[in-house]
């Protein structure tokens, strides 16, 4: 059945259509630079350009997609620089994020030692996927539990922006694995309430990804801007 311009308009098509477009970055269907077009995604999709257009807005403002002159809207490439930036910004909010949640994950850990035993399995079988699945999941449940909506949005925006990197590296690196030794470092000082502890294991944990994206070739990242 074929929806109406007012289904195709609605919020949850709209989500739809962001939704698409992240999963096709996260998959590698997508890349840096590839240009985007509102016809495209309508006939794939079956929703309406209002839709689309609405997405394209939507992930340009978290930082997936960009809007250039002349080009219209493209996936967005991050300079070396850009991405030190938001690896700065990003290991100061994890580490926030970790100092809210931890009282409550504290009060009650099986949640978190749940996932972290799914995390030494999948690690331990090399399952990739289902490592960087689990690995998502990690960083959500801290922001969860932090109950800090705005801190929530600021770290899905940054995370959004390294979703082609993080891909890259997970197809070229496999000591991706050796970073659980961060989670479980992190599980153990939420579970003996050390803070201190738990905050120096997320920041170590997020500079670790950025060396690990730092390390990819030149061809993956936009060229610096000169002064």
């Amino acid at each position: 059945m074929t929806a109406t311009v007012q289904e195709t308009d609605s919020p949850s098509t709209v989500e739809t259509v962001a939704d698409a477009i992240t999963a096709a970055v996260r998959g590698g269907r997508l890349v840096p630079g590839q240009r985007l077009t509102e016809s495209e995604f309508t006939g794939r999709l079956g929703v309406s350009r209002s839709s689309v257009r609405e997405a394209f807005r939507r992930l340009t403002a978290d930082g997936l997609l960009a809007a250039e002159p002349h080009r219209g809207v493209t996936v967005r490439q991050l300079s070396r620089r850009e991405v030190d930036n938001l690896f700065e910004v990003r290991g100061a909010l994890e580490a926030l994020a970790v100092q809210l949640a931890l009282p409550a994950l504290n009060a009650a850990p099986a949640p978190l030692l749940a996932l972290q035993a799914e995390l030494d399995a999948a690690a331990g079988a090399g399952e990739m996927n289902r490592f960087s699945e689990l690995n998502g999941r990690f960083h959500r449940m801290f922001r969860l539990y932090a109950e800090n909506p705005l801190l929530d949005e600021t770290l899905t925006r940054l995370s959004n922006s390294l979703y082609w990197l993080q891909f890259r590296v997970l197809v070229d690196r496999a000591e991706v694995f050796e970073t659980n030794r961060h989670h479980q470092l992190l599980t153990a000082c939420i579970t003996a309430d050390d803070a201190a502890g738990a905050d120096a294991a997320m920041r170590e944990h997020v500079e670790t990804a950025r060396r690990l994206i730092q390390s990819l070739p030149d061809d993956h990242f936009a060229p610096a801007a000169h002064p």
